[in-house]
């Protein structure tokens, strides 16, 4: 059972409402990173960049350049499967941050992939 830290933040409000929703996090998942470019050439000249980050052993298996369902702009989808845990993710995700901030674009988050 996933049990939230004192000083709650929002990778363990994550995790703790996927293991609500019945997700086994002693299992690798597949975790979805975002980024949002304002235009397509940012996004296109990002994606090198994005299919060539690491992190230790961790390595996007798939990065994918699509229109959002809403709003504007492009969205780039780097995809890898792991187990969800709040430091790993939380490390990843800052790295993700500071790789997509480097080419142009901003980091939207992540989530599991379904």
């Amino acid at each position: 059972m996933f049990i939230l830290p004192p000083e709650t933040d929002e990778t363990a409000e994550i995790l703790a409402e996927m293991e609500a929703e019945g997700i086994d996090l002693s299992q690798p998942v597949k975790i979805d990173f975002f980024a949002v470019f304002e235009f397509k050439e940012q996004a296109e000249k990002a994606l090198p960049k994005i299919k060539s980050f690491t992190l230790g052993n961790y390595k996007f298996s798939s990065v994918v350049l699509q229109k959002p369902e809403q709003g504007g702009g492009y969205e780039v989808i780097a995809s890898l499967t792991m187990l969800a845990q709040k430091d790993a993710l939380d490390e990843l995700d800052q790295a993700f941050t500071a790789c997509v901030e480097g080419v142009k674009g901003y980091s939207d988050g992540w989530g599991i992939g379904l």
